[in-house]
């Protein structure tokens, strides 16, 4: 009886039935993890891809303004347009600017800069008062020459509650800059709406 309960032991401890069914217990959790991060991963991607494609559809549109100056229903306009584009209501804002490379008339000699010419923000997003951050990342112009910016932000959730720290990825404002030459003449800003385009900044600070 003694030698019959050891060898059964000893056949249990040696046997490998049932191994699979372990490993996949301890493994199926790890999968589900790593398909459900994959499936996130890949939506903040396409959704940081349609938001870039999206700014780019209206700083092509801004440009095409035919010379007439733009408004801020015509921002908020676009706005619309791009939340339409991005598939999605809330959270999400535009600033447009214009800046155009200027010579400073105190020193005609000096080298052309860019200079804030106009600037919108909607919903959250304040109007640009000066191009502090923007000045390594603003292209050369030709003197005179006008560029649009826009600015878009819209704000991501991951569609699944995927927490797991530091791989996680949980809400998250995804920023886009696109930089537009006018295809025309330059685009103006009309702030009060009277038909007629607004002074540059520089001129109604005297600069």
């Amino acid at each position: 009886m003694f030698v019959s309960l050891k060898n059964c032991i000893g056949q249990f401890r040696r046997s490998e039935r049932g191994t699979m069914s372990v490993e996949a217990v301890l493994v199926f959790p790890l999968l589900l993890w790593a398909y459900a991060a994959m499936f996130v991963y890949w939506d903040a991607f396409k959704t940081q891809n349609i938001n870039l494609k999206a700014a780019y559809t209206v700083a092509d549109l801004i440009t095409r303004s035919g010379g007439e100056p733009i408004f801020p229903d015509y921002v908020d306009g676009t706005n619309a347009i791009y939340n339409f584009l991005i598939r999605k209501d809330e959270g999400n804002d535009l600033r447009v600017s214009a800046i155009q490379m200027r010579t400073d008339p105190s020193t005609p000699t000096a080298p052309p800069s860019h200079d804030l010419e106009w600037s919108y923000g909607t919903g959250l997003i304040q109007a640009r008062t000066d191009l502090t951050g923007l000045e390594n990342r603003l292209p050369d112009l030709a003197a005179g020459a006008q560029m649009i910016i826009v600015e878009a932000t819209m704000t991501w959730s991951p569609p699944i509650n995927f927490t797991l720290e530091p791989l996680g990825l949980s809400t998250m404002e995804f920023q886009n800059m696109v930089f537009a030459i006018p295809r025309a003449n330059d685009v103006g800003w009309d702030g009060d709406g009277d038909g007629e385009a607004d002074p540059p900044l520089w001129e109604a600070s005297g600069g």
